[in-house]
């Protein structure tokens, strides 16, 4: 018999957050809509939950856990200081 292994593990987690968040940076269409729109706001949300879930796991994921958490967080807050930038320089 097969074993049913979850799909949703820690890490497919982290990068569901940062998937929807480039959404919201505008990196990426909403697949729902097809369309590319910029929420940065829904966006700094999505990161400050990451943020969280790194505070509140912190010693409790494993190294490759904890390398997913971090360079995702790290990307994520890079582009979002470029959308804020880019966006600022449009005003």
């Amino acid at each position: 018999m097969a074993e049913n292994k979850s799909v949703m593990d820690f890490s497919n987690i982290i990068l569901s957050y940062a998937v929807n968040a480039t959404i919201h940076l505008g990196l990426a269409p909403d697949p729902t809509s097809g369309k590319i729109e910029t929420d940065l706001n829904r966006a700094k949300d999505l990161i400050d939950i990451l943020d969280t879930l790194k505070e509140k796991t912190s010693g409790n994921l494993t190294n490759d856990e904890s390398k997913v958490m971090e360079e995702t967080l790290s990307n994520l807050k890079m582009l979002y200081v470029k959308a804020t930038s880019s966006n600022d320089e449009t005003k």
